[in-house]
């Protein structure tokens, strides 16, 4: 039982971390603008709508890479039903990115795109590692 247990959060740590990595990457490649005051909501809410495509296409990358690794990581850990393992991992990331989704505003086509993409991701770096590997 605790090893199920940390391997969905050990594998979702992972996932955080990669997501992490990979906005810090995109926050360097397009900085966010100098005079942005991240406590007024109308201000971030704008500086979000206009910033570049690529930049959130790089962000919903980070997620799916992210979501990939947690499942990978909480299925080669877990025992048994490493499938599962992965899609809790996949859905701990997923329940993270929609309060994500709820305390800043985003475009309706990141949302649609990010909420799809958790879970899938997971499943796959999941069957991924329940195959044997040498």
């Amino acid at each position: 039982m605790f090893r199920s247990i940390l391997s969905v959060v050990g594998g979702a740590a992972i996932g955080v971390f990669t997501i992490s990595l990979v906005q810090y990457m995109s926050h360097q490649l397009y900085p966010v603008p100098a005079h942005l005051n991240p406590n007024q909501g109308q201000a971030v809410a704008s500086a979000l709508e206009n910033a570049p495509t690529a930049a959130l296409l790089l962000v919903l990358f980070g997620f799916a890479l992210g979501s990939f690794l947690a499942g990978m990581v909480a299925a080669r850990y877990a025992h048994t039903r490493k499938v599962l393992h992965a899609l809790l991992a996949g859905l701990l990331l997923m329940v993270a990115g929609i309060a994500n989704l709820l305390a800043l505003p985003h475009p309706l086509w990141f949302a649609v795109v990010s909420l799809l993409l958790y879970l899938p991701m997971a499943y796959f770096g999941g069957n991924m590692a329940a195959r044997r590997m040498p």
